[in-house]
């Protein structure tokens, strides 16, 4: 489990979105998506899709399952560039779905917290976890 110096959760937790980035076999994909860090593992969940469009399909689940590591971009602008900062996550990603129901349950309540959109837009059942092997984080002054 990774532990977090209390600036850089404090960053962190205040941090709204963030850059998921995944690899294939020689393309890097990057996408924007919401996230919380709960005992020492970063969450993303994977929204409620149309009937049309399974999670499992989503590019960026197929990368994972193919090549795990991940780097996870969380970052602020300011037009005051005395307050940018950013931290990037770099670590193996995993699926987790209905079988871990005791951590996606804690995971839901979680992300309803930070972004009550999803009181009517629905989670989904199952996230991406990333246990992070290494944070790098910079802010500026």
């Amino acid at each position: 489990m990774y532990k977090l110096e209390p600036k850089v959760k404090a960053m962190i937790s205040k941090a709204r979105v963030a850059r998921l980035s995944t690899v294939d076999n020689d393309q890097p994909h990057s996408v924007p998506v919401v996230f919380i860090f709960n005992r020492g593992y970063f969450f993303i969940p994977l929204d409620k899709k149309s009937k049309s469009v399974k999670p499992e399909k989503l590019r960026r689940v197929r990368n994972i399952i193919k090549n795990p590591r991940v780097a996870l971009l969380i970052d602020e602008y300011k037009e005051d560039w005395s307050k940018l900062f950013f931290v990037m996550v770099l670590g193996k990603a995993s699926i987790i779905g209905k079988e871990q129901g005791e951590i996606l349950a804690r995971v839901h309540k979680s992300l309803l917290a930070k972004y009550p959109q999803y009181k009517s837009v629905g989670i989904g059942e199952s996230c991406i976890m990333i246990d992070p092997q290494k944070i790098i984080f910079w802010k500026n002054k």
